[in-house]
């Protein structure tokens, strides 16, 4: 949870009921006899790998690779986890399991208040377990230690920055206050720095229930709890009076005045002191001779409402309303990155005074953060939660409760996911007795019923969804019951296509998929290894219009059904010969899209257009290649917007595909061509996909807001979620499906209903690829991999794009993906490329090759890693962007030489044509960063796939298979390095293979993996 070196005491379940101070008593040898007794009762150092139980989330149970201390408390050790097979890192805090009575019944509360706190300010709690005689706690990982840290480095904070966590802490103590709890022991060695340095409130080892009876009276707490630095007046008080929840509040502001000043406002050289002097408010903000750091009376004040009574001190709401929160600039999450863990700012705009544009500004973003932490009165409406007590009664009632010591084999984890989880189990016992009792519903579609004669069981499709649902007649057949065929719909009929039609579809040479009774289910879920070509282009286009189901000639003597329907074949029809049986799964027509759907054709898509269009892109860059000068630009010629570029991205092609979140926050996946079990009705391989979803990355993270309607949803009810299919030589189709059709049913509990497997095949293939494309999302959101923002460099936000012309082809759809070893391909719908290298630079261009937008590394850091192999973190966050024509960056550093004035015309100053004038100190980046090597190598790969006749075709052998040999880093990486060579939308068909690399020597190939034995896991 925290970083090395960190104060470990917040972290201890240790006696909190201290005796009351008296005079004179703390002597140091008394002192140190405490400091001894309190080492012997740390926990001895933990294994290399410490093994935690199996439970119901994980039925093999795990482990855990434990990496270094990260700090001690007085009975608490803390140390790095690594959760082994995964890239997952956790905070172990470890406690012997033998504890006093007393220690035990605290220890209980805390795990089961912190269990209970779902908050973005607050340290997560995973679980907990015991193993040999120790318990540990799994908890969130704050990599960057705690804000005391910081303070002690810096000697004190900005104002600015003093805002930002002011409003995190004070979101989080409103949350904790709103569930019944006290923390009672705020301070900055118990508030902790994320990964991206968000404050996160740790230690529940001091917590204690706020309750409220029928009378509404606060049942006040009288323990003498706290660190004597932070303990509120109260706390101190003898008598029944006790305290309450403004305890923290007292705390908050502590904290507000040590950011200020590097320390709490009472310190002084004995307890008994630091006491008199709270209860006196006796305290001093530095002045101008004893310290150069100015402080405002925004501030003070604001510090001053804090430190007085506790019936006069404000609620959280109040505290963020405060002007000092507006007097100044307050930091969006870019500004606050890692190096302020040792540093000051460097931004201006932490000290200079804002003028009348630059406060309103501010005060949107004021807004916006206490918006995002749930605090202040810009709240859209009023948080109500549900009281932690009452989740305690509840999680005794279903006997969950935590025994103290946990007993061996025990996993303690957060009641709410278990209670999920049994809900969810009792829901699929009900569905599952359900589904052995025959239907009672009619199925409109018989489509689904086609094979079924010939299956005897049903299967689970990929274990994504439960079966489709299968038609009445289906269900009767499967029990040995005659059918009803009088009671089948039958709708208006339309011929089915001609046999000069079925003569004219191109047969090419496919793979044969084995039959039902030939594959295990272990096979049915692995990814189709063989050619993915797209088998629905060996079909006859679907209709789209009323216009084009007329023209389809009908036969006169064949009964005629819609496309979505079959004749029923009698009961005692079965295949006679097996291998026939596959050639019809083989020629059967699959798709997402039903024939009823309105599918638009994606312009632009087919792939003899786009070759024609790599064509040209390759004649264009081999052109700017050999120029020699920069572009020519007319007063007219403007940058281009900002293209939509890929941000972050999962890659999973071993199995599914691609995922990837867009800069304008939509999430889209890309589907390699996946073997579909319709649970036994219509076998076969679906062609590769594509799914975007707008504003989704905004859902996923909005999904603990209790004011977001959508939470509970797997996507948002907004927009309609987009979903492309790749039908080979007739490029792609494209059908938008309205949100409320992947909507789920919340209950009055708050958990959600399952989502259905859909009326027909169609839906429930959609819906397979739905759960598909959360399960990207999910991960991406938590550890995916996230590329420099390019809002840093960008003068427009990149806005959702709005489809007002179907014909055109869209610029946010990722339709190809390409992986060179360790360089990234995407190609867009329309046609603009993004190339990722190794170096955490990318190149993105446009579909004609002219515009070029170079996200790349500060020049000095680039030579460093050419140099020395290494780079700094700093580097990665100085990373902006040069968006120019291609031509011009290829030619950065040479002088701009004005074209010549044509013969017979006078000289202009002001031609109407010019080349740029480039800074000095931007000339040397492109040549810094290899910029035109890169460049020749996205050439090559072009060149490869025009010469092979299409986009993907790529040859490769071991001997000519493209690998990028420019720089990357070669220390603190792995050696050597996994290099896979895939790609998911290929013309003739994909393939992946993968092989070791060492950094080092990237130009040679080092043995291949056999990824076919982990996947037949």
């Amino acid at each position: 949870m925290v970083a090395k070196g960190v104060d470990m005491e917040a972290l201890s379940p240790r006696d909190a009921n201290a005796q009351r101070p008296r005079a004179n008593e703390l002597k140091t040898k008394a002192a140190a006899q405490l400091k001894s007794v309190k080492d012997k009762e740390h926990p001895l150092p933990p294994p290399n790998n410490v093994t935690e139980p199996p439970s119901a989330d994980r039925k093999e149970g795990a482990v855990y690779q434990v990496g270094k201390l990260l700090g001690k408390g007085g009975f608490a050790i803390c140390y790095d986890g690594k959760l082994a097979g995964t890239s997952k890192r956790y905070a172990l805090k470890i406690v012997k399991s033998q504890m006093a009575t007393k220690m035990e019944q605290k220890f209980q509360t805390e795990l089961q208040i912190h269990s209970k706190m779902r908050q973005q300010n607050i340290v997560h709690f995973h679980r907990a377990f015991t193993f040999e005689n120790c318990t540990y706690l799994v908890l969130e990982l704050c990599p960057n230690g705690s804000l005391m840290d910081m303070v002690k480095r810096r000697k004190g904070l900005t104002e600015p920055e003093v805002r930002f966590y002011a409003i995190q802490i004070s979101g989080a103590i409103k949350y904790m206050h709103a569930k019944g709890i006290i923390h009672r022991d705020l301070k900055m060695g118990n508030i902790f720095l994320d990964k991206y340095m968000n404050a996160k409130i740790g230690d529940f080892g001091l917590a204690a229930l706020l309750l409220t009876g029928k009378d509404m009276q606060i049942m006040r707490r009288t323990t003498l709890c706290g660190t004597p630095n932070y303990i509120a007046p109260e706390i101190l008080e003898k008598g029944k009076k006790g305290h309450d929840h403004m305890v923290d509040i007292w705390s908050l502001g502590i904290i507000l005045y040590a950011m200020l000043t590097s320390k709490p406002p009472f310190q002084s050289s004995t307890t008994d002191e630091i006491y008199r002097r709270a209860r006196d408010r006796d305290y001093e903000w530095p002045t101008p001779e004893t310290s150069q750091k100015y402080i405002s009376m925004e501030a003070k004040d604001l510090v001053a409402t804090m430190l007085q009574d506790a019936d006069s001190r404000p609620e959280p709401d109040v505290i963020v309303a405060h002007p000092f929160f507006t007097s100044g600039y307050l930091p969006v999450a870019t500004d606050i990155t890692s190096k302020l863990r040792d540093t000051a700012p460097q931004s201006t705009a932490f000290y200079e005074p804002m003028d009348s544009k630059m406060a309103a500004l501010n005060l949107r973003n004021v807004q916006e953060m206490c918006r995002e932490c749930n605090v202040g009165p810009w709240g859209e409406a009023k948080l109500v939660f549900k009281n932690i007590w009452r989740e305690m009664a509840e999680e005794e009632h279903h006997g969950l409760t935590p025994v103290i010591p946990l007993a061996e084999g025990i996993v303690y984890r957060p009641f709410d996911e278990v209670r999920n989880e049994q809900r969810l189990q009792a829901r699929l016992a009900t569905q599952a007795q359900q589904a052995q009792q025959p239907s009672q519903i009619l199925d409109k579609t018989t489509e689904l019923s086609t094979l079924s004669q010939s299956k005897a069981t049903q299967r689970v499709p990929s274990n994504l969804l439960r079966a489709p649902p299968q038609s009445f007649a289906a269900q009767q057949r499967a029990q040995g019951r005659p059918t009803n065929t009088a009671s089948i719909y039958r709708a208006q009929p339309i011929a089915e296509p001609t046999a000069a039609s079925e003569k004219s579809l191109r047969s090419r040479s496919t793979r044969e998929v084995p039959s039902a009774s030939e594959q295990s289910p272990d096979e049915l879920a692995q990814p189709y290894m063989g050619s993915t070509r797209s088998l629905r282009s060996q079909l006859t286009a679907v209709p789209r219009s009323k216009t084009e189901l007329n023209a389809i000639p009908r036969s006169k003597t064949e009964p005629m059904v819609l496309a979505a329907e079959r004749t029923i074949p009698p009961p005692q029809r079965k295949p006679s010969n097996p291998s026939s049986l596959k050639q019809k799964l083989q020629e059967e027509r699959l798709s997402l899209f039903s024939p009823s759907e309105y599918q638009e054709a994606v312009a632009g898509t087919r792939p003899d257009v786009v070759l024609d269009r790599l064509q040209k892109l390759q004649a264009e860059l081999e052109r700017a290649l050999n120029s020699r000068s920069m572009a020519l630009l007319s007063s007219r010629d403007r940058t281009p917007s900002p293209p939509h570029i890929v941000v972050k991205w999962v890659d999973y092609t071993n199995k599914f595909g691609l995922g990837y979140i867009l800069n304008d926050g939509s999430v889209g996946c890309i589907l390699r061509s996946i073997p579909t079990q319709d649970g036994g009705i219509q076998d076969g391989i679906l062609p590769p996909a594509c799914m975007l979803v707008h504003g989704a990355e905004r859902h996923c993270q909005r999904r603990e807001d209790p004011n977001y309607p959508d939470r509970h949803q797997i996507v948002p009810m907004t927009n309609s979620v987009q979903f492309y299919e790749n039908n080979g030589e007739d490029g792609f189709s494209r059908v938008r499906v309205a949100p409320e059709n992947f909507h789920l049913t919340v209950y009055p509990d708050g958990s959600t209903g399952k989502l259905s497997a859909g009326k027909d095949i169609y839906e429930h293939r959609k819906r397979e690829r739905i759960v598909l494309w959360k399960k990207f999302a999910n991960y991406m959101i938590a550890y995916g991999r996230e590329m420099d923002s390019p809002g840093q460099a960008e003068e427009a936000p990149i806005h959702v794009p709005t489809i007002t012309d179907p014909t055109a082809a869209p610029s946010d759809i990722v339709t190809f993906y390409q992986r060179f070893g360790d360089v990234g391909c995407w190609m867009f719908c329309d046609g603009h490329m993004q190339f990722n290298f190794p170096d955490h630079t990318k190149i993105v261009i446009d579909s004609t090759g002219t515009w070029c937008h170079f996200w790349h590394l500060p020049q000095e850091a680039a030579k460093r890693l050419e140099g020395t192999g290494s780079l700094a973190e700093s580097a990665l966050d100085g990373r902006t962007v040069l968006s120019y024509p291609l031509q011009t960056l290829l030619n950065f550093s040479t002088p701009a030489k004005q074209p010549a004035p044509r013969a017979g015309t006078r000289s202009t100053s002001n031609p109407t044509r010019r080349r740029p004038e480039i800074s000095s100190e931007l000339q040397g980046i492109p040549a810094a960063n290899h910029f035109r090597r890169k460049v020749e190598f996205i050439r090559d790969i072009i060149k490869e796939w025009n010469t092979n006749g299409g986009i993907g075709n790529s040859d490769m052998s071991r001997e000519k298979r493209l690998r990028w040999t420019g720089i990357r880093e070669t220390r603190n990486v792995q050696i050597p390095a996994k290099h896979v060579w895939v790609s998911i939308g290929a013309r003739w068909g994909d393939e992946r293979l993968s092989a070791y690399v060492d950094p080092r020597r990237p130009a040679e190939l080092g043995a291949d993996i056999d990824e076919s034995k982990r996947q037949q896991h």
